[in-house]
């Protein structure tokens, strides 16, 4: 990644100029719009909620509860829908081993960052190149994302490091690294992982990334792959009983077959 390439990705408002984040989009601002209205609400009937109960009307202060909780469902939707917006397009013309956390609460790019490490992971890659900005629209221009970034890698026992030339970035050493326990409940195959949705952009390097057996001829490969003798992967998760009780079937007979070799060798041993 070069330095050009992070430079430009540095948030740029002011005189008119392109906001090259994407987080004055107006879809990434009214879904985060639409998160704090919902939040708002939320709050609102968690008090009236609590004041009905104090009141001694807990049917009152029950529907009001579940109303809240509505509200936290729409908030937490939408703050979604607004990080996977502006993640996508921040990372459409992002290399192989850099991801853009740009527009991300805390936690969602901790999620996110967790995510693409697994993937990285396991397509053997040796590096990430974290973009993480220097925190100049964060509240009093203090970076909350760099040092939350860095106690994940603390955590998951990974070396990372400050670009000597841009300090918005960090470079995480991820050669070797085994998944954390503690990140197994992460979603492996989300936005984060980069694979469908960098794809999407990328398709010419998505046929050179496809792994296909070596053709004899012009069939399709999915066909060729089958007339070589490979299991029917997709008939078998399909009908996973049935092939569990074939192949438990051939087993048997083969069991039987030999339990009756051993028998007549006995039989033949004793009539002497």
């Amino acid at each position: 990644m070069s330095a050009a390439t992070v430079l430009k990705r540095e948030p740029s408002l002011l005189g008119g100029q392109i906001d090259y984040n994407h987080v004055s989009d107006k879809e990434y601002v009214h879904f985060r719009q639409m998160a704090d209205i919902a939040y708002k609400k939320r709050e609102q009937l968690s008090q009236q909620s609590q004041e009905a109960f104090k009141s001694g009307d807990k049917s009152k202060a029950h529907e009001l509860s579940q109303r809240a909780k509505e509200q936290l469902r729409i908030a937490e939707e939408n703050n979604r829908k607004a990080a996977e917006y502006v993640f996508i397009e921040n990372n459409k013309d992002s290399d192989d081993n850099d991801i853009d956390l740009h527009g991300l609460y805390v936690k969602e790019a901790v999620y996110i960052l967790k995510q693409r490490i697994i993937s990285g992971i396991n397509k053997n890659q040796s590096t990430l190149d974290c973009i993480v900005g220097k925190g100049l629209h964060s509240k009093d221009g203090v970076s909350k994302l760099k040092p939350a970034i860095q106690d994940l890698c603390k955590d998951a026992n990974l070396n990372c490091w400050i670009d000597e030339k841009n300090t918005g970035v960090l470079h995480i050493d991820i050669s070797n690294a085994r998944i954390p326990q503690e990140w197994y409940n992460i979603d492996p195959d989300g936005v984060g992982a980069m694979d469908e949705t960098y794809y999407s952009f990328h398709p010419q390097e998505k046929l050179q990334h496809t792994y296909y057996p070596q053709q004899t001829s012009q069939q399709a490969p999915y066909q060729q792959y089958q007339q070589q003798g490979q299991p029917d992967y997709q008939s078998y998760q399909k009908y996973p009983n049935q092939q569990r009780f074939k192949q438990s079937g051939t087993q048997n007979e083969e069991v039987v077959g030999a339990m009756c070799c051993i028998f007549a060798g006995l039989l033949k041993y004793f009539c002497r």
